[in-house]
């Protein structure tokens, strides 16, 4: 095996036919927008003539002849294997070197360890590579450690994901019954998905600032959201879930018609002595139904008074590439949970994910901690509903090439 660099085309097209975990930081947008904005530089690993792996890296200047590196989430590799990354992360390393590397920075996207939906090791499966650590830690890399919260500078450790590769009959069966509930809950009313446009960016992300300082995250910058759009808009659906009130009366007012005409049905048999005793029995069930339509009825009167008629429900921001469907970013107004637009929103989202033909749907981050005292417990609730198991990714290493002039460096305010 070898490691050189290789053309942006090769890079490219390696990326395009890449099944394997694969951040938005490897994609090849990003690196057109990486590209125009720091130093890049693009390496392969060879195996004879094949390219099995490559590598983006970028740089900033410090110190004039000094960089400083990241690979943002490491290499990708065809058929991983610990063997193939050591070899490949060592010749990084001696390639950044000769190029003034001052500090390299590794945020691997391969799985540590999985998890099971309520956060347990799941022991015996075999994409657990516990020696991620170790083998980073043996080519004098730091870790950053087992964080278990939300670090804003770095990649999340924790990811919850469903496969989407079978029916959505299957899918639903894997819900807890709340979650399924609820999402059937949303096929009853008129509820839309519409997907923004670039002007629209603004309204998105003054929903999910809203979200964000009501659940207490730290805060992502507004231009790193609208920016991270921008870059990766050709992969990514933005879209707001919505429903017009009086189309949810009307079709409310449709369905009490309907019952009472059963009920007034069953009625005149009882009175006539030809009623079966399952009409009988069903009379009860149909008078339920009616008192359910006039108190959802009174509700929406009510929403109509408070809110208006056109109501913006929800709002998520999704990427997706050959290998999986990311679930970014996403806000809400909880005055208006009754309609059950997040829930709304990702079913749709996961069928969109099986048109494109990706095998994963990845509801991305979360802190670590399982307990009902984390942070991101309402996140983590959501996102347990629909049973993911858990990827535990490793985490963050760094390597100091010159720690003198690292020193000197960060007490320049360099760093």
């Amino acid at each position: 095996m070898e490691v050189k660099p290789i053309t942006e085309e090769a890079f490219k097209l390696f990326v395009q036919t890449y099944q394997g975990h694969m951040h938005y930081f490897h994609d090849e947008l990003f690196y057109d927008y990486i590209s125009k904005v720091n130093e890049t530089h693009l390496l392969g690993l060879y195996d004879g003539e094949e390219l099995i792996g490559v590598s983006m890296l970028s740089a900033t200047s410090v110190l004039k002849k000094f960089r400083l590196f990241t690979s943002h989430t490491g290499p990708l590799l065809r058929d991983f294997s610990n063997e193939r990354l050591k070899f490949f992360l060592e010749e990084i390393d001696k390639y950044a070197k000769k190029h003034g590397a001052l500090q390299m920075i590794h945020s691997p996207y391969q799985v540590y360890q999985l998890r099971d939906h309520d956060g347990n090791v799941v022991e015996d499966d075999a994409r657990n590579n516990r020696e991620l650590v170790s083998l980073y830690e043996n080519l004098g890399y730091t870790h950053h450690g087992f964080t278990t919260e939300l670090i804003t500078e770095e990649l999340l450790r924790f990811q919850a994901v469903i496969d989407v590769d079978k029916p959505l009959d299957d899918i639903l069966k894997q819900m807890d019954t709340t979650t399924r509930y609820n999402t059937r809950q949303t096929e009853t009313m008129p509820l839309e998905l519409k997907l923004l446009d670039e002007d629209e960016y603004d309204k998105f992300i003054d929903i999910y600032k809203e979200t964000e300082e009501r659940i207490g995250f730290d805060p992502v910058p507004a231009e790193k959201i609208k920016n991270l759009l921008h870059t990766l808009k050709d992969r990514m659906f933005l879209v707001m879930t919505h429903v017009n009130v009086d189309k949810y009366l009307a079709q409310l007012e449709a369905e009490r018609e309907a019952e009472m005409g059963h009920i007034a049905e069953i009625e005149e048999k009882a009175a006539n002595g030809t009623a079966t005793k399952r009409e009988k029995k069903r009379v009860n069930e149909h008078k339920e139904q009616l008192a359910s339509k006039d108190k959802r009825i009174a509700k929406m009167e009510e929403f109509k008074t408070e809110f208006g008629t056109e109501l913006d429900l929800s709002a998520g921001m999704y990427y997706y590439n050959n290998h999986e469907m990311v679930y970014l970013f996403s806000g809400s107004y909880p005055e208006l949970s009754f309609f059950k637009g997040t829930n709304f929103a990702t079913w749709e989202m996961i069928k969109k994910a099986k048109e494109l033909g990706v095998k994963r749907f990845n509801f991305f981050g979360l802190t670590g901690d399982f307990t009902d005292q984390a942070q991101d417990y309402g996140v983590y609730r959501f996102k347990r509903g629909f049973t993911p198991y858990i990827e535990e990714l490793p985490g963050t290493f760094d390597k100091v090439f010159n720690k003198p002039v690292y020193a000197i460096a960060k007490k320049l305010g360099k760093i």
